[in-house]
């Protein structure tokens, strides 16, 4: 289904990049002319795998999940992502692109939709940008080696703790199911660690 798209003057986005800057930028009407606001509904599609999609998203309010779609069918998710982030396929970006994974709503999104042209544009002309979008790359290249580092370091118990302790909210927004897919394990073998935790909180809260 075709996602409502509304014209929206400035936001979350133009705000997000200076930040990420780490200065005021030039030029922000040009980039503030091309961003749509992009309403989503819990569990509809942002975009899909395989699919061209030159674009990256500056969450304003909800939280998506970005995941790799087996032939199968199932489901391997690869990170999340809230308000106050962005995201991209780094492959869809690329001329003749295509999205190695598909992003989805879990709760209902405000989402700002900018076309890679119109940033790559602005980067040509502009250091205050180039700056912006290597300091981004940076923090997308950061977060795949985090994730690795878990995956291929951390047990699924060492990874949930981890999660606990880094983004605790996205623990009691995401599904289980997604929870689990999130760690590389089972929604039961999810609920059996979540309980281990819990038990061994409450014991060192009450160790009378």
């Amino acid at each position: 289904m075709a996602l409502t798209e509304v014209k929206h003057p400035k936001g979350a986005a133009i705000s997000l990049f200076e930040r990420i800057a780490g200065q005021s930028l030039a030029n922000t009407e040009r980039l503030a002319e091309a961003i749509h606001v992009r309403p989503v509904k819990p569990g509809e599609t942002i975009f899909d795998q395989d699919e061209p999609h030159p674009y990256i998203y500056v969450i304003e309010t909800g939280l998506v999940k970005l995941t790799y779609l087996r032939a199968d069918g199932e489901e391997w998710i690869k990170s999340f992502a809230a308000e106050g982030r962005f995201f991209a396929s780094l492959s869809a970006l690329l001329p003749m692109g295509r999205a190695t994974f598909s992003a989805v709503a879990i709760e209902a999104c405000r989402l700002e939709r900018i076309p890679f042209a119109t940033l790559q544009a602005l980067v040509d002309i502009d250091l205050g940008w180039s700056r912006m979008l290597r300091n981004a790359l940076m923090i997308l290249a950061e977060r795949k080696e985090r994730r690795e580092r878990q995956f291929l370091t951390l047990d699924p118990e060492e990874r949930y703790r981890s999660l606990i302790a880094e983004e605790p909210d996205l623990v009691l927004r995401a599904p289980q199911k997604d929870l689990a897919g999130y760690l590389g394990i089972t929604p039961v073998g999810l609920s059996r660690i979540a309980k281990r935790v819990r038990e061994e909180a409450d014991t060192r809260l009450n160790p009378g």
